[in-house]
């Protein structure tokens, strides 16, 4: 009973500091772009929906507003397949920031897996955190489109340091489970466990897991601030577009 209590005791003093930050994305400053209109992405088309329900279709071949073919130009066409093909691709690298907490957590669990020269004991903890950003993922990626409402990169912020938060409580839930589990089979095993040199471990291993909290922490905010000034771009294109296009005036996806 000892020996499980300290084994327990020095798995906690290795997290003193959170595995997982909440205060991952505090260097970032919250965007000035936003979303004044619905949109929807399949990777090729797009489709704004205004507050009052009509709709607007960026076709590969053309521009439909409320069911009728717009005529366009071969200017106008350039600039709106041109605009068309960046919203599907730099839209959805949203997700790169919150997946930076998976690449984050996957490292972690590298350096402790080597402490406890056991590679397969914490394949829990890695599928509890994939499995919990893929649910994340599924607040916008809905039957096979990216849909964003109105206001989503005001609330995109909240949302990250939220989202890093709870990734936290899984990881340390999932994380604590396995950890005992393999200290209790070392207790069990014929060699047994020097707590002197597993305290040495533990505390080399924390002050690893924190060196890679401040390194990542200062990229996840980075990867934020870029997504950011990419949509502040894309805001400049729009404007542009619309200056071509009249007909897309009432269609307008970014708030500056």
């Amino acid at each position: 009973m000892i020996k499980r209590i300290t084994s327990s005791i020095l798995i906690g003093s290795l997290f003193v500091a959170p595995v997982l930050q909440a205060q991952s994305l505090a260097d970032y400053e919250s965007c000035n772009v936003d979303l004044n209109n619905e949109l929807h992405l399949d990777g090729k088309e797009v489709e704004i929906i205004d507050r009052e329900g009509h709709r607007a279709v960026f076709e590969a071949n053309g521009l439909v507003i409320e069911g009728e073919s717009i005529p366009l130009n071969k200017e106008q066409q350039q600039l709106l397949d041109h605009y068309r093909v960046q919203l599907n691709n730099d839209i959805p690298k949203a997700r790169e920031v919150a997946q930076s907490g998976v690449l984050l957590a996957n490292e972690v669990l590298d350096d402790v897996s080597a402490q406890f020269n056991d590679t397969d004991a914490f394949e829990n903890v890695r599928q509890a955190i994939s499995d919990f950003y893929a649910k994340l993922e599924q607040r916008y990626y809905q039957n096979g489109e990216w849909v964003l409402k109105p206001n989503a990169f005001g609330n995109m912020f909240d949302n990250w340091q939220q989202d890093f938060a709870d990734a936290r409580e899984v990881f340390n839930r999932e994380f604590f489970a396995s950890a005992f589990s393999v200290l209790q089979e070392k207790l069990a095993s014929e060699e047994g466990i020097n707590f002197t040199e597993l305290q040495k471990q533990l505390n080399d291993l924390k002050i690893s897991v924190e060196e890679k909290l401040k390194e990542h922490s200062s990229e996840i905010a980075g990867k934020a601030q870029d997504y950011c000034d990419s949509m502040g771009k894309l805001a400049e294109e729009e404007k542009s577009l619309v200056e071509t296009i009249p007909e897309l005036e009432n269609y307008q996806l970014f708030n500056i």
